[in-house]
This record gives C-alpha cells, sequence and structure tokens, in this order.
C-alpha cells in the first residue's frame, strides 16, 4: 500500500492591528442642554459656532422646537400634561410634565462626563423643570454646571419670584452654577441696537466663554488641562461659578486682557474669594515668560488660598493676540474678613462728683465751730474777783477737753438714756444748748474751785 503524504498547509496569520494613542484615552463628551423657549434659543444660536459638542433642546411647545437650529438635537417631554404647548407660566405643570418623562430625560445623561443646563428662569417650562433635570442628572453620576438668566425689572415681581424659588431647588443639585441678570444685557449694547441683536450679543458672549472651555478640555497645550483638571474644579455642589473668556493684542495686551476678563458685564460677582480657579492662556510661540507670571499672579491674588490649575496652548494663528478662559468655583466670599479699623477710644466723660451728704455726727464732733458759745459764759466771769483772770487762760483747755472725749461723763443721766438719738439725729440747736448746760454746770463747778483757802474755811465753819 502506497502511503499517503500528508502536505501540511501553514496558515496565514494575520497580525491585529495596534491600538492607536487616541483608543487608550477615555473621551471626554460634553453636552449642553437648552431648556424651555428662552434656554433653547440660546443653545440653538451657540451650536452653530461650537464644535466637539453635544447640543438639545428639550421643550413641551412642540412650535417651538421647529424653530431650533438644524445642529441640535431636539427632545420634547409632557405632551401628555401638556398637549404639546407650553407650560403658560406655570412652574406646577413645567414640574409635572417633567417627572411623566423623567425615564426619557434619563437617557440625555448617558455616558455623559459633563452636562452644561442652559435655561432662561420666570417661565413655566424652564423654572418647572429645570430642577427635575438637575436632579436626575445629579443621580445618573454626570457633572451638572449650570447656566441661568434672570428676568428683567420690568417683567414683574411675579416672575422673579418664579426664577428665585426655581434657582432655589435647583442649587443643591447642581455641581456649579452661574447667574446671568438680563439687567446686565444694557452693558454690553447700545441704546439703538435692536432687540433681536441684543440677545443675540448675550448669546455671542456665553458661546465665547463655552468655547474656552471646550478649548481647555480638548485642545493639547503646552501645560496641559485635561478633563480631570475641570472635574477638580467642578467637584461640589450649587458652587456659585465665574466663567468668562477675554483676547487682546498690542503691547499693553496683558493689562488689557486682565482688566476684561476679571471683571465680566454679565455677572454681578468676580472672582474673589473663589476657592478653586481653573484658567488657560493660549497665544503664539513668543509668548514671554514674565507675560506668563504677570498673569498668573494677578488672578492668584484674589485668594491665595485657593486651589490653582492653569495650562499654557501655543497657536501660531494668534500672532500678536493673547485669549484667556477662566472657571472660578467658589465665588462670592472673601478670603478673610478685612479686619475692623481700631478706633481710639474717646475718652469717658469724667462723673460729675456727686454732692456729700451732709454728714450731721462729723460736723457735730468739731469743736472748734461748736466752741462759739463760751463767747456767751465770759459776760457771767465778771462779777468774780479780780484775782482770777489768771486762773481763767487755762479754762478753754478744761472745756475743750470734756467736750471731746468726756462729754457723755458730763451729761446728765437723762441725756445718757438716749445715746442713739444724741449721737445721730440732733442737730446744731440741740447740741449747741447741751454745751451751754455744760458749760455752766462746769462753771459752778468752778466757782467752788476758785475760792481762797482761807474763805473756804469760813463757809465750812458757818454751816
Amino acid at each position: 500500500m502506497a502511503k499517503k503524504k500528508i502536505s501540511k498547509v501553514k496558515k496565514k496569520i494575520t497580525p491585529k492591528p495596534k491600538p492607536e494613542l487616541s483608543d487608550l484615552v477615555h473621551r471626554t463628551k460634553i453636552r449642553v442642554i437648552g431648556l424651555g423657549g428662552g434656554g433653547g434659543s440660546i443653545v440653538s444660536e451657540i451650536a452653530r459656532t461650537l464644535k466637539k459638542m453635544d447640543f438639545v433642546v428639550a421643550n413641551t411647545d412642540y412650535k417651538a422646537l421647529k424653530e431650533a437650529s438644524k445642529y441640535a438635537k431636539v427632545m420634547q417631554f409632557g405632551q401628555k400634561i401638556t398637549g404639546g404647548l407650553g407650560c403658560g407660566m406655570d412652574a406646577r405643570i413645567g414640574e409635572r410634565a417633567a417627572k411623566e418623562d423623567s425615564a426619557k430625560i434619563a437617557k440625555l445623561f448617558q455616558g455623559v462626563d459633563l452636562c452644561i443646563l442652559v435655561s432662561c428662569l420666570g417661565g413655566g417650562t424652564g423654572s418647572g423643570a429645570a430642577p427635575e433635570f438637575a436632579r436626575i442628572g445629579r443621580e445618573s453620576g454626570a457633572m451638572v454646571f449650570g447656566i441661568f438668566t434672570m428676568p428683567f425689572k420690568f417683567e414683574g415681581g411675579k416672575k422673579y419670584y418664579l426664577a428665585k424659588n426655581s434657582l432655589d431647588k435647583l442649587t443643591p443639585n447642581l455641581n456649579a452654577v452661574s447667574i446671568i441678570p438680563n439687567e446686565n444685557i444694557f452693558k454690553i449694547i447700545d441704546k439703538k441696537t435692536p432687540l433681536k441683536a441684543a440677545f443675540s450679543a448675550i448669546n455671542q458672549r456665553l458661546a465665547e466663554n463655552l468655547r474656552g472651555l471646550v478649548e481647555m478640555v480638548y485642545l493639547p497645550g503646552l501645560i496641559n488641562i485635561d478633563f480631570a483638571d475641570v472635574r477638580t474644579i467642578l467637584d461640589g455642589r450649587g458652587k456659585l461659578t465665574y466663567l468668562n473668556t477675554a483676547q487682546a493684542q498690542g503691547p499693553n495686551r496683558v493689562e488689557e486682557i486682565l482688566k476684561e476678563v476679571l471683571k465680566s458685564p454679565l455677572n454681578d460677582y468676580n472672582i474673589k474669594g473663589a476657592e478653586k480657579m481653573l484658567f488657560n492662556i493660549t497665544a503664539s510661540q513668543d509668548i514671554g515668560m514674565k507675560e506668563v507670571e504677570q498673569i498668573s499672579g494677578a488672578i492668584s491674588d484674589f485668594n491665595r488660598r485657593s486651589k490653582i490649575i492653569f495650562g499654557v496652548s501655543q497657536d501660531n494663528d494668534y500672532k500678536d493676540n493673547v485669549r484667556i478662559s477662566l472657571l472660578a468655583v467658589g465665588c462670592g466670599r472673601e478670603e478673610k474678613p478685612k479686619p475692623k479699623q481700631k478706633i481710639a477710644p474717646q475718652p469717658k466723660p469724667e462723673p460729675k462728683p456727686e454732692k456729700p451728704k451732709p454728714a450731721k455726727s462729723k460736723k457735730q464732733s468739731k469743736p472748734k465751730k461748736q466752741s462759739k458759745p463760751k463767747s456767751k459764759s465770759k459776760p457771767q466771769s465778771k462779777s468774780k474777783p479780780k484775782s482770777k483772770p489768771k486762773q481763767q487762760k487755762k479754762k478753754p483747755a478744761t472745756v475743750k477737753k470734756p467736750a471731746e472725749v468726756s462729754v457723755p461723763i458730763a451729761v446728765s443721766n437723762e441725756v445718757q438714756e438716749e445715746p442713739a438719738k444724741t449721737l445721730t439725729r440732733r442737730n446744731a440747736l440741740d447740741l449747741r444748748k447741751e454745751v451751754e448746760k455744760v458749760e455752766e454746770e462746769m462753771e459752778e463747778k468752778e466757782k467752788k474751785w476758785d475760792i481762797p483757802a482761807f474763805l473756804r474755811r469760813n463757809t465750812q465753819e458757818n454751816e
């Protein structure tokens, strides 16, 4: 039997294609949702100029969705509640419409890293549905950044109340929020500007700011910024956020661009006290280190303790131009309260000296004032013999001692029975009378003491 030859067939192994570097990096997905009539018109205009972002216009009004830009997707919700119409400035209807299609709304946030929610508060759809959109976005795990406009003053207090109430409900479910009062439109337009062009001016400003944010995330740079940095800055709940982009050229371009980027005409606040800041500088390759240092120092001076991330991108198409995109979170608070100026304490007015109450007992004890009655007793001594005046000189000393120390001894028993009254309640007249009595008694005793010895014997014999 012939042996069969077994032919070995070599299989060709096709090498697997090497994965591209871009496939190894997570592709950040940013979606902008315009909610309601005002938010939808803003997003429709922005979508024409920006790329690398996904745009959606959401509304209950079917006719308004027909006017949306072809560059944006449309989504109708709450058809059973509104019948394809608007909410008629009733926020409760807008809230019910969003709750009815919550599952449909949740699909908008699937696979989205950053969702930017844009709405004009004060109407029924925006004010009522925006809190539900924010809540659903938070539950889906996406970061939600809200940009909201507040109504004009001439639109009335009712509309402003709806906007403020909606904003209070929105804030806890947002990572960051930027508030733009419609009144600030007059800062960037002329009096002769037509109505449509005036609203378009705000939309163009918002488009430039969002474009700066997108460039920070997607475009590579010399000092690169990616979505991880943006996520670090936006991490938090309900933080007041400042987003602005500015561009300048010329020899004084640094001073001019700082002045413009640090004070946005759309916001009523700046970056003072911001907790976290992210900014990117875009310029040609001839930008100097000194200019970068000057820009960074001016921004960081607003809060030295804040977390700061910055990037630098070089693009030769900018030539003499410099562009800064700034994102600050946690604004509206000062770094430290300003110390109150110490005011020199004013000297306290000296208290008026109180008039001392008359201390009767002390005045009564002064012998000098009470010694005046002694002069009255002198006429009684004139009848005394001529030999007596020599001894009368010692008289004041004998009277002073008992008046100061031993007055109670010389006082009769009747006076001693009421010592408290005599010491505390006696007036000058009473004391004077008592002193006179004491003096009279003392004089009577002195008469006996002053009689000569030979006369004193005769009197004793006569007795």
